[in-house]
């Protein structure tokens, strides 16, 4: 199939398809579409009821109650370092599994009622054991929690390439699982394995990325608009989200229908992949998925150690106060560094060890970056007080301050710790 066969097929005689719906189909249509409206509709309500409680709850562990206030800004770590793009591609390909696991039934007797009415000749159905069909399904998710871990932990990094890399890696997955989501329970229904299905998609490459697109491009663009209300919750948008795409799926069961119908003759040309490479696949994939749980595993563990930070209780030694001045001629040239240590007794009153690595303070005015400052980093077990020497090196560029008229407008001061090499949890201790 070539590439304008393939981008017909997906972009303009998919979405035709769905004219020959008949009677028997729309009333599956509606059944699934009922069904996914009732599941996503009773998900969204009981996240929507308790969402207080599960905010408190979590902010409750890592946090005590009189922090709550500033703490909350920490808790959103993991949500704020995310591109808003990758955030709602993550709850578009939630909704694609939850559709998958909840809703697989019913898309599959309306899979092959359409596939009926449509007098597609794709021979007799010839399904595998229930069993069979269950572990196929429990790979493919297990597919979905390594690629989303790849992607979000890419996404933590603030660096340009990696929040680029991350977005385009989030929307390649959507628009590739959207398309095998849809395209493959014809194609299983006919005896074709999950392993089969995907070397035939990476093989023609744009018809599951293109289908994808088409079908999720709506939900996209609404996306970007319940992003910008910043009144809205991340479980609000969420719900907004999934009860919306109830449409785009129920639509995309006969399209996908028509899809896989057409690629028939590419799946009896193709050769099943090769015992050797299969293997190497589910190697990798899991390797994949080990090294992504433990990694956010060790990401929250490393967040949760460092918000004990904030419980601790601190008295300082002034008479170990050192520290050396930059000369008047740097001061006159603009670059200035600067030394500063001194003694600190910290008392860890908590259960959980603070563990804080070498960090920053990054002092702007105006986004303009005057001065920096390394902290050295500490640890101190659970219940235990210890005497600390900090020492602060400071490099400033006091020839970027603005204008005297405006010099106490515009500051801002930002706490870089490191939370997982190469990536900061950033705490605002001024802001403009």
């Amino acid at each position: 199939m070539s590439l304008l066969l393939q981008i017909k097929l997906a972009l303009f005689d998919a979405p035709l398809s769905i004219r020959l719906i008949r009677l028997k189909s729309i009333q599956w249509a509606m059944i699934y579409c009922m069904a996914a409206v009732a599941i996503f509709g009773l998900f969204s309500w009981l996240m929507l009821a308790n969402q207080q409680t599960i905010k408190e709850s979590l902010l409750s562990y890592f946090f005590p109650q009189s922090w709550h206030e500033i703490s909350e800004k920490l808790a959103n770590f993991l949500f704020e370092s995310q591109a808003k793009t990758v955030i709602s591609n993550l709850i578009l390909s939630g909704s694609l599994v939850m559709a998958s696991i909840f809703l697989f039934p019913i898309k599959e007797k309306y899979s092959a009622i359409f596939e009926k009415e449509a007098r597609f000749n794709n021979g007799e159905t010839d399904e595998f054991p229930l069993i069979y069909q269950a572990w196929e399904e429990a790979k493919l998710f297990l597919l979905y929690l390594t690629a989303q871990s790849v992607i979000l932990w890419f996404g933590y990094y603030p660096y340009q390439w990696s929040h680029w890399l991350s977005i385009s890696l989030s929307y390649l997955f959507l628009f590739f699982t959207f398309g095998l989501d849809f395209i493959s329970p014809t194609l299983q229904r006919h005896r074709t394995q999950y392993t089969v299905i995907i070397k035939l998609m990476f093989r023609k490459p744009l018809v599951p990325l293109l289908f994808g697109l088409l079908f999720s491009l709506p939900a996209i663009l609404l996306s970007r608009v319940v992003f910008s209300y910043q009144q809205l919750t991340l479980i609000e948008i969420s719900s907004i989200l999934f009860l919306t795409n109830v449409i785009f799926l129920t639509l995309a069961v006969p399209a996908g229908t028509y899809v896989a119908s057409r690629m028939f003759s590419s799946i009896d040309e193709m050769l099943p992949p090769r015992k050797r490479s299969v293997i190497w696949g589910y190697s990798i994939m899991s390797i994949l998925l080990v090294l992504g749980l433990t990694l956010h595993s060790r990401l929250i563990m490393s967040l949760h150690h460092k918000s004990q930070l904030l419980k601790a209780e601190y008295s300082l030694d002034w008479s170990s106060i050192e520290y050396e001045v930059p000369s008047f001629s740097e001061l006159a040239e603009g670059q200035a560094f600067s030394q500063l240590s001194f003694d600190m007794v910290v008392d860890n009153p908590t259960e959980f060890d603070i563990e804080i690595e070498t960090s920053q303070l990054f002092i702007e005015q105006k986004q303009t970056v005057i001065a920096t400052i390394d902290l050295t980093g500490f640890e101190l077990p659970a219940g235990e007080s210890r005497r600390i020497t900090m020492k602060l090196d400071s490099n400033s560029d006091l020839s970027n301050v603005s204008n005297f008229a405006n010099i106490l407008d515009g500051w801002r001061v930002d706490m870089h710790l490191q939370v997982s090499p190469g990536i900061p949890l950033i705490i605002n201790v001024v802001s403009p």
